[in-house]
């Protein structure tokens, strides 16, 4: 009989897919914004459509790897922090009831299983 091999449906990230996720999590509101703007003209050129066809391909993949955080706790820290836009201050301040490090842990790891869905996806 021959070998079994596991296949990762969503493969583990490496330090620059992190990076990248994080770099996509940050740019997400903005992102989501300009697709919007966007759509409010009355005749975009093609580069402005290819730009909001960019962008909601890449706010669309952020959003479903969000919402495939496993950890409710994670996912809400993630979502208030990066989906709604909030520094992170904002973050600390609104889960006062955890540390700053916990705070910090938790986008961490939120981040990382994002990294994994965009990873496993292709779009980083």
């Amino acid at each position: 009989m021959g070998e079994v091999v596991q296949l990762e449906f969503f493969p583990k990230p490496s330090p620059s897919d992190i990076h990248e996720a994080r770099k996509l999590l940050n740019r997400y509101a903005r992102m989501r914004k300009a697709a919007e703007e966007i759509g409010t003209m009355a005749n975009p050129s093609e580069k402005w459509k290819q730009m909001q066809a960019e962008y909601q391909e890449k706010t669309e993949s952020i959003k479903m790897a969000v919402r495939l955080i496993m950890d409710d706790e994670v996912r809400e820290v993630i979502e208030f922090r990066f989906i709604r836009g909030m520094p992170r201050w904002g973050a600390i301040t609104k889960y006062s009831s955890i540390t700053d490090r916990s705070v910090d842990r938790r986008i961490e790891r939120g981040v990382k299983s994002v990294a994994g869905t965009l990873k496993g996806i292709g779009l980083i």
